[in-house]
Formats: structure tokens, C-alpha cells, sequence
């Protein structure tokens, strides 16, 4: 079986000229004074970040930032994989990331827990940043057994830990319940991305009917790209594929709506953070592909059966941003055996990248109780 190739991260100087010059022609409308984001979208700060985009932001950054470890190729999946020194034998940690993230989430992490004796492996997503698109949209049943093909037969590990946030906590949880012998541990921010329990043992408590009725209201108001990304993909996927400033509009509210920024998107991502991560999107022309998990998973969802749990030894990160957080006795009884839950003064959903050290520490924590 072909094992991994060596691979290095190359922007197309085409494509980056292309997007420039796509920048320039942006047909920008007219906002009336005073509105700001209230409806979705600041029309003077993109035009102030498209501005940059196009005459300051240097894509090799990009290039550099991700070039700093070793990356890799297999069977048309990208994945950075560093590798602790010889002798370190404390469990191989995957990090996953979600929409609209990538690799480059998790650049605050990788250093720290190579240097506690962790291999490191963080995987583009299929139809994500330097990953092949599938054939067909994967959901998360998909996307799991992709990664769990990666983990064992593409990069040789029987045992690993995985960490992950938005679509990256609910993939990694369907990997622990399909593989508990293979996943060893489970960290998750954003828990309430996990499936709804299949049965309800006990009451819900007081606290449990509050979120509930919490994530009710968020999906009516502020879920709307659940709505649309499911329905409809590639029809929003054009716009954002062939506009630039339409991209940045979509992607940017999320980075401003969903991190802990308290409305100044900037307090959490620079303009260059931002243009790194509209660049990876546009740059691989991964914004249809990396959507089509959304109609997938509406399509075929995973829902957990009376009595199913996730039975690996898991552990929660709170976030006091994040979109919605479940409290710690819902969360149990989806996390069977989960036996860490740390809340945070600061940090949203964005964990890994908002919060690196926070988010490591804690991480490393529940390793080493293990």
C-alpha cells in the first residue's frame, strides 16, 4: 500500500493575480450611514480589508506559515504531520478543524505538543484547503471514516487522541463511537455541535430546558448559514466562488459574529489573519466543495439511538463566546465517560485559534490524567 508522499504548499502566483485584479473590479453598494453589521455586513470595513487584500497582504505567508512542518499527501487528502522526537510515546494527537476553518487554525498548537512528546497530525478536510473534493459530498459518517483510514492505514497509528471544534467535535466524536479501540481520548470545544442523546435517562434539569430553548432561538436567528449551506450549497457557492468581496462578506461575519471579539472583528484576527484564511479558501477554490458537508449531513444525520453513547474517555472545553454552549449535564449524556470539563473566562468558537494556549493547556491536561 503507497504510504504518504512529501507535499509543500504552493499558491498559484496565477490565481493570486487573478484575485487581485478581482478585488480591484469589486462592484461594491451603496450602505446607508449608521448601519454597520447590523444587517450582515459593514460595507466600509470590507472595503477597507478588501483594500488590503488586494495591495498589502502577502500570500506567501501563507505558504510559509503552513511549509513550517512537514506536510503530506495521502490518497488525496492533505495533512501536516509533525512527529515528536525519537522515544517520545505518549498517544499521536489528530486535530480537526471545521467551516470556515483549515489547517491553519491550529498553528498555535502544533509547536507546543510536539514538544510534549505528542505526534501531531491535522488533516485539511476532504474538499478543504489542500484536500481532493470526494466524488460525492461526505457527511459526517464519511468524513470520519476517511480520517480513521488516514490515521490507521495511511499513517500507521492503532491508538490517538483527537481534538476538535465545530464540524472537527462531532467528526471526531463519530470516529471515538465507531473506533473506541483506535481512539483513545476525545477533547472537544463547542460540544454542542454533538448529536442530541438518544434517550433521556434522568429529567432534564433546569439548566438543560434554558440551553435547549437557547439553541431553539440561535438556529431561528443566528443559524441562518445552517439553513442555506444545507438547503443550497452550490447555489450560494457561485457568488462566493467568483466574487472575492462576496466571499469575504459571507466568511467574516462568522470570524466577527462567532469569536470572542465583542464586535471588533480585529480584537481576535488581524487583517492578515483574515486574508490568510479568505486567501485558503479562494486560493483552492474550496469554498462549493467545503459547503457540501452541510447538505450531506442534512441529508443523512447522525443521531444517536436509545442507550448509544460515545464511550471513550472525553473531556469538554467551554468557551464563554462560543455560539452555544450546553451545560456540562447534557453534555455527559451524549460523552458517556467524560471526565473533564473546564470553563474559560475568555475564547468563542474559534478556540484553537483565538485561544491557543488556553485551549493547549487544557488539552495536555487531560493527556496526562489519562
Amino acid at each position: 500500500m503507497t504510504g504518504p508522499e512529501p507535499f509543500e504548499v504552493a499558491l498559484d502566483a496565477a490565481v493570486l493575480d487573478d484575485l487581485r485584479a478581482r478585488l480591484a473590479r469589486t462592484r461594491w453598494q451603496r450602505q446607508p450611514e449608521g448601519l454597520g453589521w447590523d444587517l450582515g455586513a459593514d460595507y466600509a470595513y470590507l472595503r477597507a480589508l478588501c483594500a488590503h487584500w488586494e495591495r498589502e497582504y502577502d500570500g506567501g505567508r501563507l505558504e510559509r506559515d503552513l511549509n513550517r512542518h512537514a506536510n503530506w499527501r495521502w490518497r488525496g487528502i492533505h495533512t501536516v504531520w509533525e512527529r515528536a522526537a525519537d522515544g517520545a510515546d505518549r498517544l499521536p494527537v489528530l486535530l480537526i478543524h471545521g467551516w470556515p476553518g483549515g489547517p491553519i487554525e491550529f498553528r498555535g498548537l502544533i509547536d507546543p505538543l510536539v514538544a510534549a512528546g505528542h505526534d501531531v497530525i491535522v488533516p485539511s478536510l476532504p474538499g478543504f484547503a489542500f484536500s481532493d473534493a470526494p466524488e460525492r459530498p461526505l457527511n459526517v459518517a464519511g468524513m470520519s471514516e476517511t480520517l480513521r483510514a488516514l490515521m490507521g492505514d495511511g499513517l500507521g497509528y492503532e491508538r490517538y487522541a483527537v481534538q476538535g471544534g465545530d464540524w472537527g467535535a462531532i467528526i471526531g466524536a463519530r470516529m471515538a463511537f465507531e473506533d473506541p479501540e483506535a481512539v483513545a481520548a476525545l477533547h472537544v470545544n463547542a460540544p454542542g455541535v454533538l448529536p442530541a442523546p438518544g434517550e433521556l435517562a434522568d429529567p432534564l434539569s433546569e439548566a438543560e430546558q434554558e440551553w435547549i430553548a437557547d439553541a431553539q432561538r440561535w438556529r431561528l436567528r443566528g443559524g441562518f448559514h445552517l439553513l442555506v449551506q444545507a438547503a443550497a450549497p452550490d447555489a450560494l457557492a457561485v457568488g462566493l466562488a467568483d466574487s472575492p468581496g462576496g466571499l469575504a462578506a459571507w466568511l467574516v461575519e462568522k470570524y466577527r459574529r462567532w469569536s470572542d471579539c465583542d464586535g471588533d472583528v480585529e480584537r481576535r484576527f488581524s487583517k492578515d489573519d483574515l486574508c490568510d484564511f479568505l486567501t485558503l479558501y479562494w486560493a483552492t477554490d474550496t469554498v462549493a466543495s467545503s459547503l457540501r458537508i452541510y447538505g450531506a449531513e442534512a441529508r443523512d444525520r447522525w443521531r444517536l439511538a436509545p442507550g448509544e453513547r460515545v464511550a471513550v474517555p472525553a473531556a469538554a472545553a467551554d468557551f464563554p463566546a462560543e455560539i452555544i454552549r450546553p451545560p456540562r449535564e447534557w453534555t455527559a449524556r451524549v460523552l458517556g465517560d467524560l471526565r473533564r470539563w473546564t470553563e474559560f473566562d475568555r475564547g468563542g468558537h474559534f478556540a484553537a485559534f483565538e485561544e491557543p494556549e488556553l485551549l493547549g493547556d487544557d488539552l495536555l491536561a487531560f493527556l496526562a490524567e489519562l
